[in-house]
């Protein structure tokens, strides 16, 4: 019986959450008016140049600038590694990582927030319809979630939507998505970082390159081995 005052509690703070995010989204563009153009054309044309004079020219706000438009890239499906590699150069490996990390983890969270919000009734018919979406469903733990978000290079809006329609619950997502993307932006920063300066970086690169393949290969042996 007290179950379903919470479940109407949780939607009605997910309304306002998605509310809130809408309004600082009208906000930046009344502020900023060319802003959504300017992501959408220098993300689009992966102008890596273009990006470092845009987001430098907002000074000490630069951080948080990048930060604001990796959570939008990670919500609407526009490609986030642009930034990523920027944030490296800008800001140095270290900084940059972490700085790609939040804007990550950020934009993860708020798509998935809005998906589940707007879509979750409609994706529960069909989970229970659909052979294949009852797999998914199967596999959506804190690990497998983990292990999918961790993958570099991976279509960040298209994993979303496929956890949104599962039962993963908010904190467990959380969880997931704050441990699992720290791996894959690193690479993807380390990566960007060390190729646009391969020459003084080359063979920090090929040790990383090398690492990559294989942490690959171990995992895929015993991936193999425990399904044998």
């Amino acid at each position: 019986m007290k179950r379903k005052p919470i479940i109407e509690s949780n939607r009605w703070l997910q309304i306002a959450v998605c509310i809130i995010l809408l309004l600082i989204f009208v906000a930046v563009h009344f502020f900023i008016p060319d802003f959504y153009h300017n992501l959408v054309v220098l993300t689009t044309s992966g102008n890596i140049r273009g990006l470092i004079g845009y987001i430098g020219s907002f000074g000490y706000g630069a951080m948080a600038i990048s930060i604001f438009m990796i959570v939008l890239t990670n919500m609407t499906g526009l490609p986030s590694l642009p930034f990523l590699i920027v944030n490296g150069i800008m800001f140095g490996l270290i900084p940059g990582i972490i700085i790609s990390w939040i804007g990550e983890f950020l934009g993860n969270e708020a798509g998935f927030l809005i998906m589940r919000t707007v879509l979750r009734g409609y994706a529960q018919r069909l989970i229970e319809k659909s052979n294949m979406l009852s797999k998914i469903d199967s596999y959506s733990t804190i690990k497998n979630v983990a292990i999918a978000r961790a993958i570099p290079y991976s279509p960040n809006v298209l994993f979303t939507a496929l956890i949104a329609m599962s039962k993963i619950g908010f904190r467990d997502h959380t969880a997931a998505t704050f441990v699992g993307k720290l791996p894959a932006v690193v690479i993807e920063v380390w990566l960007g970082h060390d190729l646009i300066h391969i020459q003084q970086h080359g063979g920090r690169l090929l040790v990383l390159v090398m690492g990559i393949a294989v942490a690959y290969g171990i995992y895929h042996y015993y991936k193999r081995k425990k399904s044998t």
